[in-house]
C-alpha cells in the first residue's frame, strides 16, 4: 500500500501534472509526496571547463549555478503551496548531481517514483525533452509512474498490458502490492495473433490478482498490429484512468522490442503510466 511517493519536479508542465497526481494519491491513500529538484552541476560546467579550465568560464557556470537554484527552490515552494492548499502533507527535498542518478538514489527510501512523460531535468533541455525517465526506467528501483500533460479521469478503470513476459508479471506484481486497484475497475488486455494463447496469458494475469482479493476482467484480443497501437486504443476507448505495463529493461533482443513499445506507449498514452521491469 502506497505510504510515499517521490515526485521529480523540473519546473514543466509535465512535472506539474506528476505533482497534480501525486497529490489525488497522497488524498486517497494519507500518503506523504516528496519533491525533488536537482541542480544539474554536471550538465552546467560541462566539458568546456574541464577541458579549457579557463577562469571565464568558471564564472560563467557559477552564475548559471544560483540560477538555476534559485529555479529550483521556486518549484519547490510551488510545490509546497499547492500540497498545503490540497491538504497532503509534502517534503521538498533539493539535490545536487546528473539527474537520474539522484532520482535513483533518493527513490530508495520511497513506494513510488511520479514523473512528467517528458522530462527536462538536464541543463539546457527545458524546451525539448531530456532522457532523465528512460535512465530512471533502465534502472529503477522502485515502479515509476510517467504522467501526461492532463491525468485524466480519477474514477477510469485500471488496464493491464499483459503479454506474459516477466517485465509483465513484475510490474503487475508491483501495481498490486502499490494497492492501486483499490476501488476501481480492474481489465487486463492481452492482444496476440492466437486469441487462445492470448485468453491464457490474461487469465495467468487475472487468476493471479483473484488469490489477492482484486478481481480482474480479461481482454483477449485477436491480433497482428503492433502492441503499442492495439494498448492506446483500449486506453482510450476504455477512458482508463491508470495503464499498467512493463518497461524495457538490459539491451537484449526482446529488450528492444519491448523498448520500442514503451517509448511508443510513453509518447502518446491519454493515461498515467505505471511501469515496472
Amino acid at each position: 500500500m502506497l505510504k510515499s511517493m517521490l515526485v521529480g519536479l523540473d519546473g514543466s508542465e509535465d512535472a506539474a501534472s506528476a505533482l497534480e497526481l501525486g497529490i489525488r494519491w497522497a488524498r486517497r491513500f494519507d500518503a506523504l509526496l516528496v519533491g525533488l529538484g536537482v541542480v544539474d552541476e554536471p550538465g552546467i560546467h560541462g566539458a568546456e571547463e574541464t577541458w579549457l579550465g579557463e577562469v571565464y568560464f568558471r564564472q560563467i557556470n557559477e552564475r548559471l549555478t544560483k540560477d538555476v537554484r534559485r529555479q529550483v527552490d521556486l518549484t519547490l515552494e510551488r510545490a509546497a503551496l499547492r500540497c498545503s492548499e490540497a491538504g497532503v502533507a509534502f517534503k521538498p527535498l533539493e539535490d545536487v548531481g546528473t539527474p537520474h542518478e539522484r532520482i535513483l538514489i533518493e527513490a530508495q527510501r520511497y513506494d513510488l517514483i511520479l514523473m512528467g512523460q517528458r522530462t527536462h531535468f538536464r541543463f539546457g533541455w527545458s524546451d525539448s525533452a531530456d532522457d532523465t525517465l528512460r535512465r530512471v526506467l533502465s534502472e529503477n528501483p522502485r515502479p515509476v509512474v510517467a504522467a501526461p500533460r492532463a491525468p485524466g479521469p480519477e474514477e477510469g478503470p485500471v488496464l493491464v498490458a499483459y503479454d506474459g513476459s516477466v517485465q509483465a508479471a513484475r510490474a503487475l506484481q508491483a501495481f498490486r502490492s502499490a494497492g492501486l486497484y483499490e476501488g476501481r475497475t480492474v481489465l487486463v488486455l492481452t492482444a496476440c495473433p492466437d486469441k487462445v494463447e492470448a485468453a491464457r496469458k490474461a487469465d495467468r494475469a487475472v487468476e493471479y490478482l483473484g488469490f489477492h482479493g482484486v478481481p480482474a476482467r480479461p481482454i483477449a484480443l485477436k491480433s497482428d498490429r503492433g502492441p503499442a497501437g492495439v494498448i492506446l486504443e483500449q486506453a482510450a476507448e476504455a477512458r482508463a484512468e491508470l495503464l499498467v505495463m512493463g518497461a524495457y529493461g538490459k539491451s537484449t533482443l526482446r529488450e528492444i522490442f519491448l523498448g520500442s513499445t514503451t517509448r511508443a506507449v510513453l509518447k502518446d498514452s491519454p493515461a498515467p503510466v505505471f511501469l515496472s521491469h
